[in-house]
C-alpha cells in the first residue's frame, strides 16, 4: 500500500513499487470505477496508444466530428421518436 496525493490538476502519482507490481508504464490507459464515496478501483488496459489509432470503434468513440447544420434539441426528439416508430 502507498499514499500519495492529488496535485490541483487532479493527478495522481503512482508508487515506484506498485509500478513495478502492475507494470503500469507512462502512457498506458488505466479504468477508475467507483466502489463508494471514497474509493475506486483501478484496471490497467492491456493494450498501447497505437493499438487504440487502429481500433474503429474506439476511434468513434474518440474522434468528435463536425456537424454539418443545426439540429435543435425539440426537432432531433422528433427525428429520435420517428425512429423508433419505423422499428
Amino acid at each position: 500500500m502507498s499514499v500519495t496525493k492529488v496535485d490541483q490538476r487532479y493527478r495522481i502519482v503512482v508508487d515506484k513499487n506498485i509500478r513495478s507490481k502492475t507494470n503500469i508504464k507512462a502512457g498506458d490507459i488505466v479504468v477508475l470505477e467507483p466502489l463508494g464515496a471514497s474509493s475506486f478501483k483501478v484496471t490497467v488496459m492491456g493494450f498501447d496508444a497505437e493499438e487504440l489509432d487502429r481500433d474503429s470503434a474506439w476511434k468513434a468513440l474518440h474522434t468528435p466530428i463536425k456537424a454539418k447544420r443545426y439540429v435543435s434539441p425539440k426537432k432531433l426528439e422528433e427525428i429520435m421518436e420517428e425512429e423508433i416508430w419505423r422499428e
